[in-house]
């Protein structure tokens, strides 16, 4: 073990001695006089300098002397020597400016405090009460012994986080007089001792961590290949490589859109998935949570230093980088979390090349049996050039393209088999489907892909088959971004993080 040393014995013996002073006698002509506490434990060499190097000069009296008569370990009072107590800290943020400390009302410093178990003692005082007369001593002594009924309490330090600051002191014997019957020739000084007993504890040191937030981001000045980057690659552009990242908190969380009535603002709510999990990662006493109630977020921005208006959270982008918000705990219910999301951190819409314009957004994803476009615009002309649509049904995909497709028999279209696309894209007469082209062939869209309409035709410009995956668009009557997975298309960024993809950034 290194060394330490924190004078912890020392401050019990100079609390001890505090006991006594202060006490005083009055002498024959009135006078109230206080009465000196000195270390009594002193060397042959101490003594002489107190008397000055003289045998011919006697010690003032009365006074009491303090000293230390035995330290004993109490084992008693052993316990788990294994046990660690764990205490989270806040500071108030402060400024030193000349030495003197201006606390403002923000938070400062957040520490965990480790405290291991301490080793108890039971520590054995006494104090010599010197006098020159009886009257002197039973003054000082009625004024002492009146105080032990039956112990003191005393405190070494004003560190609430310490332990081991309080213990207790009892007056186990007296001793009234040091003089023997019958008394000699010289007179002697008459001292009465008093003996007393005090709990204590040795500790150990205490581990203080700085709590696990995610304060700063280090950039790299290297990038992937060892190059030295320039000053311009160093600033946030996205790229996860170019940070040193770490884990966040260790639960799960769902980002989901808030329902505000606004599709397209930023807002957004943040629950917990597994709220044990959360309790246990941060640090909570589980029997608060055992009755089934939700976790409030209170809780657990108190144990990670506490929320302050400002507070950012990130979430990280599968292809690089962090989105990033604001975040307030919802008022109505302290479960979750409320999040403005910056829109510059989303993640960049993948540019689809249409047949018209390259843009990485669709009017709306729509069904073709329930949405027909020419109920919308009366005919093929009105139609918007380069309108595109997400689909979520297939129409005419089937061997069989290019003129009638004979489909199952649909109830919405009994009246006639075969039909031209499906019945919900046909117009009122029955006699021109939605989807049939200009040229009077039908057109084959798979379900998942993009169509365009070029003014002549309805084109697919993104096909699921061949499509690359991550692709992002966006859908510009929501503001909702979609990323296609190879197989399905999923919300960009919305819905579940784990451990080290999400975390807070208090302030």
């Amino acid at each position: 073990m290194d060394y330490f040393y924190d004078g912890q014995i020392r401050r019990y013996v100079t609390q001890f001695m505090r006991v006594f002073i202060g006490f005083k006698y009055q002498a024959g002509d009135g006078e109230q006089l206080s009465v000196p506490v000195m270390y009594g434990d002193m060397s042959r060499q101490v003594a002489n300098i107190i008397r000055e190097n003289s045998e011919n000069k006697m010690m003032n009296v009365p006074r009491i002397a303090c000293y230390i008569g035995s330290l004993e370990l109490a084992t008693d009072r052993l316990s788990d020597p294994s046990f660690v107590s764990k205490v989270h800290i806040r500071e108030r943020r402060y400024t030193d400016a000349g030495g003197t400390r201006d606390y403002q009302n923000t938070q400062g410093g957040n520490y965990t405090v480790e405290r291991l178990m301490p080793t108890p003692f039971k520590l054995t005082m006494k104090a010599d009460i010197w006098t020159s007369n009886t009257d002197q001593k039973l003054q000082l002594m009625e004024q002492i012994l009146v105080l032990f009924n039956p112990s003191l309490e005393l405190q070494t330090t004003d560190n609430y986080i310490d332990w081991t600051s309080l213990s207790s002191l009892y007056l186990t014997n007296t001793s009234f007089s040091s003089r023997t019957i019958p008394a000699g020739a010289e007179s002697e000084i008459d001292i009465a001792s008093l003996d007393f007993e005090l709990p204590i504890w040795i500790t150990p040191p205490a581990k203080v961590k700085k709590l696990g937030i995610v304060q700063n981001i280090i950039a790299n000045v290297f990038g992937e290949s060892g190059e030295l980057l320039g000053l311009e690659d160093l600033v946030y552009n996205g790229k996860l490589g170019s940070f040193f990242s770490t884990d966040g908190n260790r639960y799960r969380v769902l980002l989901f859109k808030s329902n505000t009535g606004n599709l397209t603002d930023n807002i957004y709510d943040l629950t917990l998935v597994n709220p044990t999990a959360a309790v246990l990662s941060a640090g909570l006493a589980q029997k608060d949570y055992s009755n089934g109630e939700p976790v409030e977020w209170d809780a657990i921005l108190e144990v990670q230093g506490g929320y302050q208006p400002g507070s950012d959270v990130w979430f990280k982008k599968p292809e690089g980088g962090e989105i990033i918000g604001t975040f307030v705990v919802n008022a109505i219910d302290r479960s979750i979390l409320t999040i403005t999301l910056d829109p510059d951190t989303f993640p960049a819409n993948t540019n689809i090349v249409g047949v018209v314009e390259t843009r990485g957004t669709i009017d709306a994803i729509i069904d073709p049996y329930k949405y027909n476009p020419l109920e919308v615009y009366g005919t093929h002309a009105n139609i918007p050039l380069g309108m595109r649509f997400l689909m979520l049904d297939d129409i005419n995909n089937s061997e069989n393209v290019g003129g009638f497709i004979n489909y199952p028999s649909n109830p919405a279209d009994s009246t006639s088999t075969p039909y031209r696309g499906p019945q919900a894209w046909r117009s009122p007469s029955n006699d021109d489907s939605s989807w049939v082209n200009q040229d009077g062939t039908d057109p084959v869209i798979s379900a998942n892909s993009i169509v365009e309409w070029t003014g002549q035709e309805w084109a697919m410009i993104f096909e699921p088959v061949v499509a690359d995956a991550d692709t992002i668009i966006q859908n510009i009557r929501t503001g909702v971004k979609y990323r296609w997975t190879g197989t399905q298309w999923l919300k960009a960024f919305e819905g579940e993080y784990g451990p080290g993809d999400w975390n807070f950034k208090l302030i």
